[in-house]
């Protein structure tokens, strides 16, 4: 028999109810429901259940890196402080920094992420010794010789895809040859595109085009569709958005990396939407971010269009959510992002008696424009409890390793 849990008394979109989890699904949500025999009971009072994030572009093992080579721009910061710094990572340093990864996006709210790096296997184990899910992207340069060795098996809550660097790291030959992979596997591909001026001035000098006009002439838009995830992609003409749009790909908007790094800030969020394709947010790695917390990541994104489009109504606090939990989950095939019968039970418990929800107004509000992620009480994962009370089991054994490790690195 399915394990089962009973949120009680908590405040959902349709008010005050009671949840019930069962195995990895909410199968009820009403005020007259009653706990089944044997379920952990939550008393949720003063809560209200939020779904959780879906971090849709990270590479984990960077928290170990957090804050080198800070206040660079991203060429100095790449090639100067992080490319030598993680020349140094072995497989323990990458577990450990996945773990610490993991416990900071469940201590923020986060369920899922998609993710760029290597030691992939290392990864895989911190990834399922944490209970999130996460999709995996090998990271590939040059030639992306790095595809003869690539053979991973996909886990329970873990998916693999080919990421290639970007298009300044990865020779033509090396992205023809990830489409390939990808295409022969059936998975997905995750690539750094249009970050900054620089990557499209080169490009333009060294192939006579813009980077999207460069993939697509290399077949990589045909060929992969919505299996696509492009990070960044700030700087964007309208022909590059309509044929972003026109083959369904995703993007991931990064607003704090992109505003550390100097990379820039006008994202184009509704073009890109209304052009067809899927907009989602990520955090970007802590050594550029310098955070995995995607609520605070969404507020950013959120004052960033109202700013630059020099318009308060141009994006409401539902919308961005929407953005940040139901459109990532779907790319990564999971179906979450509603707190709704019959979907994952992937959702957040946020402490109301805080603050920042004081007056108690429009709770989604009050959650992406005043409070923080030290709100979230508890968090659920695939109908487990990941955290409660804040707390998350084996996390002073995670922080202890994680710095111990850290201090092994340098440049």
């Amino acid at each position: 028999m399915a394990s089962s849990i009973f949120i009680k008394g908590v405040l959902a979109s349709s008010g005050h109810t009671n949840i019930i989890i069962t195995g990895r699904t909410i199968s009820r949500i009403a005020p007259d429901a009653e706990p089944p025999a044997g379920a952990t009971v939550i008393d949720a009072t003063n809560m209200a259940a939020l779904p959780s994030f879906a971090n849709m572009h990270s590479h984990a093992p960077m928290t170990l890196l957090r804050g080198m080579g800070s206040d660079q721009p991203l060429q100095s910061w790449l090639n100067n402080y992080i490319w030598p710094a993680e020349q140094q990572l072995d497989d323990e340093a990458v577990y450990w920094g996945t773990r610490l990864a993991c416990l900071e996006m469940i201590k923020s709210g986060a369920t899922a992420f998609n993710d760029m790096y290597f030691r992939l296997p290392a990864m895989a184990q911190g990834v399922a010794d944490s209970g999130i899910q996460a999709l995996l992207g090998l990271n590939l340069f040059g030639d992306a010789d790095e595809l003869d060795r690539y053979s991973p098996t996909p886990a329970d809550g873990i998916a693999y895809s080919v990421a290639p660097h970007s298009i300044y790291t990865v020779s033509t030959t090396g992205l023809q040859r990830a489409v390939n992979f990808c295409q022969k596997h059936s998975m997905p591909m995750h690539i750094h595109m249009a970050e900054t001026i620089g990557e499209v001035d080169d490009c333009q000098r060294l192939h006579g085009c813009r980077p999207f006009e460069l993939i697509d002439r290399l077949g990589v838009l045909e060929a992969l569709g919505p299996h696509l995830i492009a990070a960044h992609c700030l700087h964007l003409t309208e022909s590059e958005i309509q044929l972003i749009g026109r083959h369904g790909c995703t993007v991931v908007h990064c607003p704090n990396s992109n505003l550390k790094l100097g990379s820039g800030y006008r994202f184009n969020m509704l073009e890109l939407e209304q052009a067809g394709a899927k907009v989602t947010i990520g955090t970007d790695g802590c050594a550029s971010s310098d955070n995995l917390c995607m609520l605070e990541a969404s507020k950013t994104a959120i004052l960033l269009q109202k700013g630059w489009r020099a318009d308060p109504a141009a994006i409401n606090a539902e919308y961005i959510m929407d953005i940040a939990t139901i459109n990532g989950f779907n790319t990564l095939g999971i179906k979450a992002g509603r707190i709704a019968e019959g979907w994952q039970a992937d959702m957040v418990l946020v402490d109301l008696n805080q603050a920042a929800f004081i007056p108690q107004g429009n709770i989604l509000s009050h959650y992406l424009y005043a409070a923080h992620s030290c709100s979230i009480d508890t968090v659920i994962c695939r109908g487990r409890i990941l955290m409660q009370n804040r707390h998350v089991d084996d996390e002073e054994t995670i922080l202890a390793n994680a710095r111990k490790t850290a201090q092994r690195f340098t440049v």
